[in-house]
């Protein structure tokens, strides 16, 4: 079941690894309260997997929107860090010489 809801694309040995792998979250993580969103005055990128079955689509894409990002999406499951690590690799240079400029 987690392979099919979270790394859909991931070889059986990648999913049972991320499955296993898993740690209860902190629930009060999400009491916190942000005081100032970055992404209200700094540039934004979002990878949007569109194979992720673990969040809607719709507000992937609404979320990225709102931030104004730069957004690629690309054919992968929610664990699109590992298995289309080129795709992250090269949104993450790609922010990185932009914040530069932006910086300097």
């Amino acid at each position: 079941m987690f392979k099919i809801g979270f790394a859909a694309d991931a070889t059986d040995a990648d999913a049972a690894f991320l499955r296993d792998s898993q740690v209860p979250i902190n629930m009060s993580a999400f009491g916190v309260a942000v005081k100032h969103a970055a992404w209200r005055d700094k540039p934004a990128w979002a990878v949007i997997a569109t194979e992720d079955m673990s969040f809607d689509q719709a507000m992937l894409q609404h979320m990225a929107t709102r931030a104004g990002a730069e957004i690629t999406n690309v054919s992968a499951s929610h664990a699109v860090f590992m298995t289309r690590s080129d795709v992250v690799a090269d949104v993450i240079a790609t922010a990185a010489k932009n914040a530069v400029r932006v910086a300097g």
